[in-house]
């Protein structure tokens, strides 16, 4: 049932200060039955990370968020983000503003990079007439950057229903007008953070549907990760010592191509300029601890590091951490024992860095880093959870 102020809803609900709260359904709260979920996946997004074009798949997979936040209250919209796709839900005022976001995002897509952002808007109501919940929570990340994290199938349901037929009236077609969506804030000029003698590693673990909760199998495998890596502080692939910008042409093409479809040759030339004129100041201002009027400099690398998107649930237990080989098999092994038991299905990739998108709202404080692992982790690990939640599925791995 929709409440009588539904637009503030997200906004108003509590915040966990603790990430490990995530595993406790009692924390998630029904959106209402008028909102819709807005969900994208990028077709053969795992063919373009053959290529190497993992940068352009996660600023592609970034952009509809972007897009929709440049237009909302950012603190009434809850998303995620997913790697080659993005999941953001939406109150009834919005809806024509998310159709303008998810075409223009699709035809630069489709235009700049060759690349098919599928997208779609469903609602709730519809998910719920099939027998699955959306529910949310609100995570404290950091003193600035608030994470949605969701429960209840209704996340998983709407990318299945988006690969699969039967949703047309639901579907998003490519944008006419896309040049004139505002996407600013989308960025990507920081270098891929390498790890000297550590590991970054790409986990998604989902427990097994069959199960009467999935409760107790997060709580345990949390507590299993808090053993192992301590999965605080120290699990964070980034590490303000480890940042560093990039001022290639190549690196920043990504950003280029995006923020200036549609607008011409002389355009490109000037937000090219613009471009690297921010960089070699910020590497000047952050170096020197540089404060102006507007932005604390001193604070940049290190609120960067708290405002990482690493770690997240949505429908799934989704990390991007950082640890030794020991720990990792360490986990492994554990993952390993609970899926042969039929608890749960995991996907896991392994890279020596991880990679950074970024949505900066004001350089003082107020952006979002969106962390993947380096050749497209999210992706590679989705691929591996699915083919062992068919083993679930299929019952070739029974409950135990």
């Amino acid at each position: 049932m929709a409440s009588s102020n539904s637009s503030q809803f997200y906004a108003n609900l509590p915040l966990m200060t603790d990430f490990f709260d995530a595993s406790h359904e009692e924390n998630y709260h029904p959106l209402p039955d008028d909102w819709h979920v807005a969900v994208t996946d990028i077709v053969n997004s795992t063919l373009a990370i053959e290529e190497g074009r993992f940068k352009t798949v996660n600023i592609l997979g970034a952009s509809p968020i972007v897009g929709i936040l440049n237009l909302a209250n950012r603190n009434e919209i809850p998303y995620v983000f997913a790697g080659d796709g993005s999941t953001f839900c939406i109150p009834p005022n919005l809806l024509d503003d998310a159709r303008s976001v998810l075409g223009a995002s699709r035809r630069i897509g489709q235009a700049q990079y060759d690349l098919d952002l599928r997208v779609a808007i469903i609602p709730i109501s519809f998910i719920r007439q099939r027998g699955y919940d959306l529910r949310v929570a609100r995570y404290a990340a950091s003193d600035i950057y608030v994470q949605a994290i969701f429960f209840g199938g209704g996340i998983t349901y709407a990318e299945e229903c988006l690969k699969t037929p039967g949703i047309e009236e639901y579907r998003i077609s490519a944008s006419d007008t896309a040049a004139s969506v505002d996407f600013s804030g989308l960025e990507c000029r920081w270098q891929e953070v390498k790890q000297q003698d550590k590991e970054v590693i790409t986990l998604l673990a989902k427990p097994n549907p069959r199960l009467s909760s999935p409760e107790p199998v997060y709580e345990r495998l949390l507590n299993e990760m808090r053993g192992i890596f301590g999965f605080d502080d120290e699990t964070n692939p980034l590490k303000t010592s480890e940042l560093s910008m990039n001022m290639g042409l190549s690196k920043l093409m990504g950003e280029l191509k995006f923020r200036t479809f549609g607008k011409g040759w002389l355009a490109s030339l000037g937000y090219l300029l613009k471009m690297e004129l921010q960089i070699i100041i910020g590497k000047i201002f952050m170096a020197l601890n540089y404060e102006t009027s507007e932005t604390d400099w001193s604070r940049y690398k290190p609120d960067m590091v708290l405002n990482s998107d690493h770690r997240k649930f949505d429908d799934m237990l989704r990390v991007v951490i950082r640890g030794s080989k020991k720990q990792r098999q360490s986990l492994g092994q554990f993952l390993e024992e609970q899926f042969s038991e039929g608890k749960l299905a995991y996907g896991i990739h392994i890279t020596n860095a991880a990679m950074i998108t970024c949505m900066v709202f004001r350089y003082h404080r107020e952006h979002v880093h969106f962390v993947d692992g380096k050749d497209g982790g999210y992706v590679s690990a989705a691929k591996k959870l699915k083919k062992r939640m068919e083993q679930l599925d299929s019952g070739e791995v029974p409950l135990r």
